[in-house]
């Protein structure tokens, strides 16, 4: 089995049946509930549909990994996506830097003056079951996003360029999502363009900080899963009014410090992953 067999017409197809999947169950989902009567279709989270519109990259990979290499291409796959790769000190760094960006982002809300840190009331077995609740949606994503879109991407470009496109694309995939919750939910605060512009700067800062971890430690699967995760998690001691904007801010700097100290070796065009297979 050659990795060579995996080419960008693949990408392509991963991209199309990716969005299709995503962006066609809400839209077909809103359509039969309006059109018939007593029929109501459920997008919240942890619906079945709802695992079905985040697991579509994990879906598509498999799914074009098939198609271009056969059972054989799947099970290598699979096998690379439970293998630890790099050092300990990138599975450190995630594991104690995810927290941070979201405590600092708490604490620099109540620095001016915003309700930013509250004492957490959250029973810590409640917080455990939502936690391995979360482990089981948006992390799987990266079984497409950085296991099988960013090594293709980085056999043609630069680890930032790949960074920055994947970023907008993982971006504009989360689109219908807004616009559902805007209809289940009325008009989202601020307004959905400023919204929507505000996510695309956080999902691309984002996006270069985990290319950065995932090159860093040699194209582990496993410790974009764990970031996600962590990134993903309801914190029980931040106060949720106006911590996500202030997220960005956070996240769009650290991906500007690590394109400063780091990008010349992981974000260059060395020391990339772009291997998709174990």
């Amino acid at each position: 089995m050659k990795e060579e067999s995996l080419t960008n017409r693949h990408l392509v197809l991963f991209f199309l049946l990716t969005f299709g999947i995503a962006w066609g169950i809400p839209g077909i989902g809103l359509l039969l509930s309006a059109r018939i009567q007593g029929f109501e279709v459920s997008l919240e989270e942890y619906s079945p549909l709802s695992y079905l519109v985040i697991w579509s990259p994990a879906i598509s990979t498999f799914v074009v990994i098939g198609i271009a290499q056969g059972w054989a291409g799947v099970r290598a796959y699979a096998r690379r996506i439970v293998r630890w790769s790099g050092s300990w000190g990138w599975y450190a760094a995630v594991l104690v830097g995810v927290p941070s960006i979201s405590l600092v982002s708490s604490a620099l809300m109540e620095a001016i003056g915003q309700s930013g840190l509250v004492r957490p009331t959250t029973p810590l077995h409640i917080f455990l079951i939502v936690a391995l609740l979360k482990g089981t949606e948006g992390p799987f994503e990266e079984l497409g996003w950085r296991g099988f879109a960013l090594p293709l991407l980085q056999r043609r470009y630069s680890g930032l360029r790949s960074a920055l496109i994947l970023g907008f694309i993982w971006a504009l995939w989360h689109v219908p999502g807004f616009f559902v919750a805007s209809v289940m939910t009325g008009a989202l605060e601020g307004g959905i363009v400023v919204v929507l512009l505000r996510f695309f700067a956080g999902t691309i800062a984002t996006s270069v900080l985990m290319t950065t971890v995932y090159n860093g430690a040699q194209g582990s699967i496993p410790i974009v899963f764990l970031y996600h995760w962590l990134m993903n998690l309801p914190y029980p001691w931040e106060a949720r009014a106006g911590i996500s904007v202030m997220q960005d801010v956070v996240g769009l700097a650290l991906a500007v410090a690590a394109m400063v100290t780091l990008g010349r070796r992981y974000l260059g065009r060395e020391n990339l992953c772009t291997w998709i297979s174990d």
